[in-house]
């Protein structure tokens, strides 16, 4: 029985992990985009560019906490399926910006 939850458990890590993966490819193209839509190094686009960057961020993180519940024979996807994305640094601007709540 419990063989069975593994399977049925590694087939689940196996869908988060594709689905975060290509939630983090789409967050990165729309990255892109913004730069072709408003112009590289505009204000708009580096507007939009820290906060996918974050969202991207947030999703690694996320996957990363999941994957950890995973089995612990569980293998991950085949070597077709790219699981790790590249996020790049977000440039400073001058605005005064909050990182997150730092409160207490």
């Amino acid at each position: 029985m419990a063989t069975m939850q593994n399977k049925g458990a590694s087939g689940y890590c196996d869908e988060v992990l594709s689905e975060l993966a290509f939630m983090i490819q789409t967050v990165n193209e729309l990255k892109v985009h913004a730069d072709e839509t408003y112009g590289r190094g505009s204000e708009a686009a580096r507007v939009h560019d820290r906060h996918l960057t974050e969202i991207a961020e947030y999703l690694d993180w996320k996957l990363e906490i999941l994957t950890k519940a995973c089995p612990f024979d569980w293998k991950g996807l085949d070597d077709s399926v790219e699981s790790v994305v590249s996020v790049r640094q977000p440039e400073p601007s001058g605005a005064d910006f909050s990182g997150g709540y730092l409160g207490g």
